[in-house]
């Protein structure tokens, strides 16, 4: 990885022309990246071998006659967790992409312009939990599925095999799992797809997506474990629980599906730390219960950071939209620059569900009255 301030990436693709072009409209760069230009999968394995990792790789998807970019993230994935993946790709490869799903955290359409490319890296590697915590990052670069339930996964297969199935089936079964719903919005924030603008919500990504692209992601066993954490249907009840109250108490109508998003997702660190990191995630368990402190507490102490943090580390990479991943991070506590109301909706929601301390000033700077929240969720 790099050292210092300067971070290590590599640029792959089949195409000299394409690599001599980014080379010349990110030379600016050159004062805070060290960029290395490989031609090709194969030119880009034998880099990987003789300079170690890379804080970024960059490769195209289709690249014929040798090693093509999916492959090469996968092989990036196993031996340097840590590197943030992102794939160049065509709207006409969709099956390629969702293969590629597992080892890749975000999609750019190809042609990408040279902002878009530089402000996907830039944000990528903003998204750090501790500045050089490779530890954390490495954990969250291992995870290539999150856990669902064996009869949301069933489910959606089902529908996958039904020919009369509709887009209102398949963003019911979504919605109701915060693993599928969170790999279904990072494709449809997605570039590759085409979209001109981002989406926080679960319908119109499962619209904007289309039914069988859905089933795809369904159908791909890969994508996701099959019910592997013990804790998981209670995470995935209390997080349905803590989105649909969160939705409620949104001050904003406007933005309702945006926090039952925020609330879904919330929690998704403490299943990212229950995947990649088992043993951890059982000593802090056990921890919270023998030394009466915080969750959030003995997470700082074990591993320096939250699963807030670490939650939205990921989702951050993945490239979900900025306002999601501020009200996972701050759902206990906000950050200068947050978005204050939706933040406070899916804290006190998950106050009220989880029954952990309510921030009463979180609630006052959002604009609300926390006796008429209470009363919403009394009544839920």
């Amino acid at each position: 990885m790099g050292s210092g301030d300067k971070k290590r990436l590599l640029f792959v693709d089949d195409e000299a022309a394409i690599l001599s072009g980014l080379q010349n409209v990110l030379r600016r760069e050159r004062a805070t990246w060290d960029m290395t230009f490989a031609l090709g999968g194969d030119k880009a394995m034998d880099e990987l071998k003789t300079s170690g990792p890379f804080d970024v790789v960059v490769s195209d998807m289709r690249m014929p006659g040798g090693i093509d970019g999916a492959t090469l993230l996968r092989h990036v994935q196993e031996d340097s967790p840590a590197t943030i993946r992102i794939l160049l790709s065509g709207q006409a490869e969709r099956d390629s992409i969702v293969r590629a799903l597992p080892s890749t955290h975000q999609f750019l359409a190809k042609p990408c312009s040279p902002s878009a490319l530089r402000a996907a890296i830039q944000r990528s590697l903003s998204m750090s939990v501790r500045p050089g915590d490779s530890m954390v990052r490495a954990l969250i670069g291992r995870l290539d599925k999150l856990p669902s339930p064996p009869d949301v996964f069933f489910r959606l297969s089902e529908l996958a095999s039904s020919p009369t199935s509709s887009l209102n089936d398949v963003a019911a079964v979504v919605t109701g799992d915060p693993a599928i719903a969170a790999k279904v919005l990072q494709l449809a924030n997605s570039a590759a797809f085409g979209l001109a603008r981002t989406t926080t919500s679960i319908p119109q990504a499962v619209s904007y997506l289309g039914v069988d692209t859905i089933k795809c992601i369904a159908l791909t066993s890969s994508m996701f474990s099959k019910g592997s954490v013990p804790e998981l249907d209670s995470l995935q009840t209390t997080a349905m629980e803590v989105g649909a109250l969160a939705k409620r108490l949104m001050p904003d109508r406007g933005r309702a599906d945006e926090a039952f998003v925020a609330g879904l997702l919330h929690d998704i660190g403490r299943v990212i730390l229950a995947v990649s990191a088992p043993e951890m995630y059982a000593q802090i368990t056990r921890d919270v219960v023998t030394s009466g402190e915080t969750v959030d507490a003995v997470e700082r102490r074990i591993l320096g950071c939250t699963h807030a943090e670490i939650g939205a580390c990921l989702l951050g990479i993945w490239g979900l939209p900025q306002t999601i991943v501020d009200a996972v991070a701050c759902h206990h506590e906000p950050a200068p620059g947050a978005d204050p109301k939706l933040i406070a909706a899916v804290h006190a929601a998950q106050a009220f569900i989880e029954g952990e301390p309510l921030d009463e000033h979180i609630v006052e700077i959002a604009g609300a009255k926390l006796a008429d929240w209470r009363v919403i969720a009394e009544a839920a």
